[in-house]
């Protein structure tokens, strides 16, 4: 089953293209309760297999020491395309 970008608007999959591009999936775990308010979706439970893409974290978030690379203990993503409109699927404003 492939894992796509639970974030607004994005695209991104999981695949060799987009691994080549530098582009890494996470998911919530403990941090469940927080990505999902800074998700802003309407209605959007996440499941065990949610993942978003390093797309929406900032570079600080990483630890990129190792061969893996890993989010910090905490980070939170923060980098979103909303839309600008009232009618939007999205909940409330974070502004």
């Amino acid at each position: 089953m492939p894992d796509f970008c639970a974030a607004y608007g994005c695209s991104n999959e999981r695949t060799k293209k987009t691994k080549d591009q530098g582009v890494t999936f996470h998911n919530e775990g403990k941090r469940r309760q927080a990505w999902t308010l800074a998700l802003r979706r309407k209605g959007f439970v996440a499941k065990p297999r949610t993942v978003l893409c390093s797309s929406h974290f900032r570079p600080e978030d990483f630890d990129r020491t190792g061969q893996t690379v890993r989010l910090r203990e905490g980070a939170i993503p923060s980098i979103f395309n909303f839309p600008k409109s009232k009618h939007s699927q999205l909940c409330g404003s974070m502004s």
